[in-house]
């Protein structure tokens, strides 16, 4: 192969890789806004029918809580939006959270994730970035 040739194939692989870099985020991955505020709006109705946890939003502004659950799942998996409601200590902190229900609410954003048709390996990318909340949760 010709030096030239060499070149040219390298520049485009370059080139192809970091245009893909930047569409490839997980949130474009997951079907970007569309279906990660589906999942959004799935989980919602999935965890006020899960007797588990529905009592913790009783008293919860559903349309503020999907807002801010939509921006910080779309922050996380590298979407435009920026997270701006309170670190997850101090919005939980009334709560008295447990193991069981933090599973409980992971549980329903997989359900949620099925129904709206995101892979499971991207479910499980972003579960594995929410995980290490738990600890900030759960008292």
């Amino acid at each position: 192969m010709k030096t030239t040739t060499r070149i040219l194939a390298v520049c485009t692989l370059l080139a192809a890789s970091a245009g893909a870099s930047a569409e490839d985020s997980l949130f474009q991955q997951m079907g970007g806004e569309p279906k990660l505020r589906a999942t959004v709006d799935k989980l919602v109705d999935i965890m006020l029918e899960d007797e588990r946890i529905n009592f913790t939003f009783a008293e919860t502004d559903l349309n503020k809580f999907k807002s801010l659950l939509y921006d910080q799942l779309c922050e996380l998996a590298g979407g435009p939006c920026k997270y701006t409601g309170r670190d997850m200590v101090e919005a939980h902190k009334k709560i008295n959270s447990t193991n069981e229900q933090f599973n409980a609410l992971a549980e329903d954003l997989y359900k949620a994730f099925e129904v709206t048709g995101v892979p499971y390996r991207l479910q499980n990318r972003l579960m594995s970035m929410l995980a290490p909340m738990q600890s900030q949760i759960v008292k």
